[in-house]
């Protein structure tokens, strides 16, 4: 068994998540509220080790939150690891931090985590980025629902959403504020 997962992204019209200088605003007010009630929805919010380094979210509104870090980059000054919700690492290597929970697995593959998580008792998740992460689930065809929010505008260079878009699948397009929010099933 797995947990539900929804995947949810914002990316800008030329299919960039961020700038190549790192974090960007590309979500409106309208967006950004339906982020908020899809976090509320699920049991926990998934990011990889590339979102805390550059964006250092605080991930509000999580009921827990889930980092995945294969060789452990990251450090204990992140907003993520503030103490004020749990919060999951998954990695390969042997650490210990204050206020977090940490599961080590030799297999860091995607279906293995899922699993693992299930049996942590999380049913569903929400996964936000990076771009690696969510090529990782997209590709592997790991998700139940996946919302891509379209800003109009254009990031001339920076990090696309994922490689490997199959014409294959299902989707409904729905405008949203400013932009276009793209669903795929």
């Amino acid at each position: 068994m797995r947990p539900y997962v929804i995947i949810n992204v914002a990316m800008s019209l030329n299919g960039r998540i961020s700038s190549i200088n790192g974090s960007i605003k590309i979500s409106d007010y309208y967006d950004w509220n339906r982020t908020i009630d899809l976090r509320k929805s699920v049991d926990a919010v998934l990011i990889g080790a590339g979102t805390v380094m550059v964006d250092n979210p605080e991930l509000k509104h999580a009921r827990s939150r889930i980092i995945l870090d294969g060789n452990y980059k990251l450090n204990d000054n992140y907003k993520v690891f503030d103490g004020g919700v749990p919060t999951y690492i998954i990695t390969g290597v042997d650490v210990s931090l204050k206020n977090v929970i940490v599961i080590k697995l030799n297999d860091l593959d995607m279906k293995n985590i899922l699993n693992v998580l299930y049996e942590h008792g999380i049913k569903s998740i929400l996964v936000e980025g990076g771009a690696n992460v969510i090529s990782q689930f997209f590709l592997n065809k790991l998700y139940d629902e996946f919302y891509i929010y379209i800003n109009p505008g254009m990031i001339l260079s920076g990090m696309p959403v994922f490689n490997g878009f199959e014409a294959s699948v299902n989707y409904n397009i729905l405008k949203l504020g400013d932009g276009i929010l793209l669903k795929i099933k």
